[in-house]
């Protein structure tokens, strides 16, 4: 028991000597994609973003997500170039009429491209399932 105390003491010690920061690691799996490995990273502004304006980078995901499900349910094709297409055209196209949005115009227009994302899954799923690329 008295072992038991004694190690239990110097676990905490130590952990209170050592950073929080340094305590914790947060891992979400291998940094390789499971399907397609090839595509393309989010654009590095998009990474950078503030948190204050996070409601812009959650806009942009949305956006090219939505962009992504449409290409696949409208050809019938899931290969890796459809499903994870180049983020430029999603970028222009946030940069020209999205960037200057308050938060609350942001997060509308969010939800709009998350439920366009949600109706061409439906299509989409199936389809990449069946392709071996969900």
């Amino acid at each position: 028991m008295m072992r038991l105390v004694a190690t239990a003491g110097l676990v905490v010690c130590s952990l209170a000597a050592t950073p929080v920061s340094a305590q914790f690691k947060v891992t979400l799996g291998s940094e390789t994609p499971r399907v397609c490995p090839d595509q393309p990273p989010q654009p590095e502004w998009v990474d950078n973003i503030p948190l204050r304006e996070s409601h812009n980078k959650v806009l942009i995901q949305q956006m090219y997500r939505a962009q992504s499900m449409q290409a696949v349910a409208e050809s019938g094709d899931c290969s890796c170039e459809t499903r994870f297409p180049s983020w430029e055209m999603v970028e222009a196209k946030f940069l020209e009429a999205y960037a200057r949005l308050d938060r609350w115009g942001a997060t509308e227009r969010t939800e709009e491209y998350r439920d366009l994302a949600n109706e061409h899954r439906k299509v989409a799923k199936p389809i990449c399932e069946q392709q071996g690329n969900w």
